[in-house]
Formats: C-alpha cells, structure tokens, sequence
C-alpha cells in the first residue's frame, strides 16, 4: 500500500491591509474553501475514487502579513498502487499538491502554467512519447504532464483558483499570495502578486450540447406569428414550448394565404430538439424542419361508421 505521507504547506497574503496580522474572513473563509475544494478536485480527477484528499488548517503563524498552515491527507484508502506519474517515492497526496504548486514538483504545474500563458492565446503542442505536452505561445514554451494540462479544463478546478488567487488580491491593499513550504520557510515556492491575479480568473466553460434529437411528431397550435424570426407556440399534449418554423415551403404557403390556420389546429412535423447544457442550468431549442401535414381543429364525422 502507498504510504500517504501528508501535504504541507504555508499559505500567505501579503499587503498594507495586513499589517496587523489580521485578514476579513469574507476573504479569507471562501479562499481557504476553495484550496480545499481544490485538493478534492484534482484528488478526485487523479485517481476516482479511490481516496478523497481532505484540508485541515494546522495553524496560524507569523511569517508574512497574514498566512495559515494547512495540512492536506487522505480520508480513505481503498488502493494499490496509484502513482500514477511514476515519480518514484512521490506519494499520492503530495503529488496531487505538486501538481497544483501547493507542493515542490520536478515538472510544471497549474499554478505555474496559468502564469506562463498569462491569458494569451496557444498557438500550438507537442505531445512526447513519455506523457510531456509542450505548449507553445509563439516561439516560447512550457512543458507539462498531459495528465496534468487535461486536468485545467475541469470548470470546478479554474474557479477555486479564482476564489484562492484573484479574488483576494483584488481587495484593497492585499497585495501577493505566496506558497510556502513549512520546512523550508526561507524562501517561498511561488509568490504571485496583484498584477498576476487576472491570470487565474475562471473562463466560462460555454454550453455544452447534450442532445440533437429530431422525431415526427403531432403538435397541436397555441399561438401562429407571422412576423419573420418570430417562434410559434405549440402543445403536444404534455407540454407547451416555442418552435422557430424552418419549413421554407410551408412559410411559403402561410405568405401567400394558402395555408388558413383556425384555434388548435394541428401540424403533423419533422421536430429537432437541441439541448445544451449551461451554467445556469439546461437549456432546450425546438425548431420545426418539415412540415407533413396541417390539419384542421374541426373533427370530422364518418358516416359510413355511425
């Protein structure tokens, strides 16, 4: 079994807000929260379920305007061997730090790499036999652990930094946040300061299309627009929605008064469904691509079936 040797490390904000050793717990509480939630996360992305990492604040010290010690360790082990990166003696929890920049790491970092793009744009990667990427901004580079630059898209993982970095140094008169390691206070792992923090604002991840669905159905009518790019308003019997007409030819006829449309009349219709998902939530798009068949609300009486 992999001995899970704890994380330590030494976080510090510094500035003239601080200088009584004294932070504004609306700042300090979400910040804290969120290295926590980050140390899930990554632990989570590495190696499932397998072991969550938990934080716990050891205690204060008087190393810099303001700073906590923090302890990071393994809830739960039901593992074998799950070093995945190799690195020999490197255990899982202070990998997991490593990787982030909480912890010293032989290769690049989160932390690190958010700093080194500096929200410019990537031109283009290299992925080496051995799991390296190596990104390029132009003729600059930066290499990293695939494993670990894969880890940078997860929506949950870019705003904890947000909340741990760039919030904070956006306060009035907080000025760096350092990383210190516990052992060797001398000098810290990484120091970002005020200018550095819109390099770690959390992008919106965007929609996410779900499902692109298309079935023929029987939609009864609620409301008809005949004004061009307005939605109508349809029911199939279970719910009402808006559907954009696509149908060139059926518009077409409603322009030149071929089609004459009475209350709850009803179209028989090729429908797609487009949904995605958003961060307020799902989000659905019916649109109307054929129209089959328009039939009229008045029922009509068989005769030859009394």
């Amino acid at each position: 079994m992999i001995d899970m040797k704890p994380a330590k490390f030494q976080v510090i904000y510094d500035g003239p807000a601080l200088d009584n050793h004294e932070m504004d717990v609306h700042d300090l509480a979400p910040a804290l929260m969120a290295i926590g939630s980050l140390m899930e996360e990554v632990g989570n992305s590495l190696y499932g379920d397998k072991f969550k990492i938990g934080v716990s604040v050891k205690g204060s010290f008087k190393t810099g305007c303001f700073g906590v010690e923090m302890v990071a360790t393994a809830k739960s082990l039901i593992l074998d061997a799950i070093d995945i990166f190799n690195h020999g003696n490197t255990t899982a929890v202070l990998n997991a730090a490593g990787i982030i920049g909480l912890a010293n790491y032989t290769g690049g970092t989160l932390i690190g790499f958010l700093r080194w793009v500096r929200n410019r744009k990537i031109t283009k990667t290299e992925v080496a036999d051995n799991g390296i990427v190596r990104v390029y901004i132009d003729d600059d580079h930066y290499d990293i652990e695939k494993t670990a630059l894969a880890l940078l898209q997860n929506h949950k993982i870019r705003q904890a930094f947000e909340n741990i970095i760039t919030k904070p140094l956006l306060r009035d008169g907080i000025e760096s946040f350092a990383i210190v390691d516990p052992d060797a206070p001398g000098k810290p792992l990484l120091m970002i300061d005020k200018r550095e923090s819109i390099y770690f604002v959390a992008p919106d991840p965007g929609d996410e299309k779900i499902n692109d669905q298309t079935t023929i159905v029987s939609l009864q009518i609620i409301n008809a627009s005949f004004a061009d790019g307005n939605k109508w308003r349809f029911t199939d019997g279970i719910q009402t929605f808006y559907a954009e007409i696509l149908d060139e030819d059926f518009l077409a006829r409603v322009n030149a008064s071929e089609e004459v449309f009475a209350k709850n009349d009803i179209l028989k219709a090729k429908v797609q469904l487009l949904q995605w998902l958003t961060m307020k939530g799902m989000k659905s798009e019916y649109s109307i691509l054929e129209v089959i068949e328009h039939r009229s609300a008045n029922r009509q009486i068989d005769l030859f079936n009394p």
